[in-house]
């Protein structure tokens, strides 16, 4: 009997050790264990400590494994985090750069990035900092740039698009009052000819005058300016030009504007003189009679008279609006 009393005392307080421990808000069971582990709730909660042995619980980005003193798991990729939308960054901006791995079981982490090795690739980044941070160049034209991120065997690359936000401020040929497009465009990105100044064909028209009249400064000389109806057929050099309506002949100068003038800071000023000594500027507003896709040929009609002498000439002069 006294045996039988022991047991029935043990077989009490063993469940005692077993009573699930609870408050208003929470109920847990921290005693009792199976293969898989059993699901805990309250009035607002439930957890799952496993859906099977081991289990994991994830979200979007990371992934817990349960049931392990332990875990081992290996870097299958790595991804460099982009936007949904293409990237861009302005010429001689920053954009910083963050690199995730993908574990073996899907699972993705963030690496940190003094564990990274950065490398320029392609395109006008001027610098990649060991920690991720990009650094865009100069440009003349919008253009994409291609960085590397190195983990041991692992590499993503990230392309970006370097956005030119200035016409004037591209590397040898900055700030000299000339499109950097147009410059790289004949004489290359560093090219030495492209100067505003300098006259590379010899046909005693600068490359300033060039640009400014649509010309190509690569030859040395322009034809004739026409035009079909409002279509620009063929650049040249200003000229005069002469129509008759009904009995009447109207003289007119006509020469080559940029189109986009005003944002490249030109004026065009149109002077008429009777002798070559004498000139008055004209107060005339240029009108368009025909365009391409760069340039528009104006005219402004002659004077009949500069200081009493009949108009007979006339130049075109242009200058960098200050």
């Amino acid at each position: 009997m006294r045996l039988l009393g022991v047991m029935i005392f043990a077989w009490c307080v063993l469940p005692v050790s077993l009573m699930a421990q609870g408050s208003s808000d929470y109920q847990l069971t921290p005693m009792v264990v199976d293969q898989a582990g059993l699901r805990g709730k309250s009035q607002d909660y439930t957890v799952d400590s496993s859906s099977s042995a081991g289990g994991s619980g994830s979200s979007t980005d990371y992934t817990l494994r349960v049931g392990y003193a332990g875990q081992l798991m290996d870097a299958t990729s790595i991804s460099i985090d982009e936007a949904p939308t293409p990237l861009s960054l302005n010429e001689r901006g920053t954009l910083q750069f963050t690199v995730t791995a993908v574990y073996d079981d899907m699972s993705r982490s963030p690496l940190p990035g003094n564990s990274l090795s950065w490398l320029v690739q392609s395109g006008p980044f001027s610098s990649i900092s060991a920690g991720g941070l990009a650094t865009a160049g100069s440009v003349y034209q919008d253009t994409a740039a291609v960085g590397r991120a190195t983990y041991g065997s692992l590499s993503d690359t990230v392309s970006v698009s370097v956005l030119n936000i200035g016409n004037d401020d591209f590397g040898p040929y900055a700030a000299d009052g000339l499109s950097d497009l147009w410059q790289a465009q004949y004489f290359g990105e560093s090219g030495s000819q492209g100067g505003p100044a300098l006259d590379p064909d010899g046909d005693g028209m600068s490359n300033f005058q060039e640009y400014a009249f649509g010309l190509n400064p690569a030859v040395g000389s322009s034809p004739a300016m026409s035009w079909s109806g409002i279509q620009l057929q063929q650049r040249g050099v200003p000229l005069p030009y002469a129509s008759k309506n009904g009995g009447t002949f109207t003289f007119r100068a006509v020469f080559l504007r940029r189109k986009d003038y005003l944002a490249a800071g030109l004026r065009y000023a149109v002077e008429f003189s009777g002798d070559l000594t004498d000139w008055r500027a004209s107060s005339s507003t240029p009108s368009i009679i025909a365009e391409d896709s760069e340039v528009q040929a104006v005219s402004v009609p002659y004077p009949f008279f500069v200081n009493g002498k009949k108009a007979r000439f006339f130049r075109v002069k242009v200058e960098t609006a200050q």
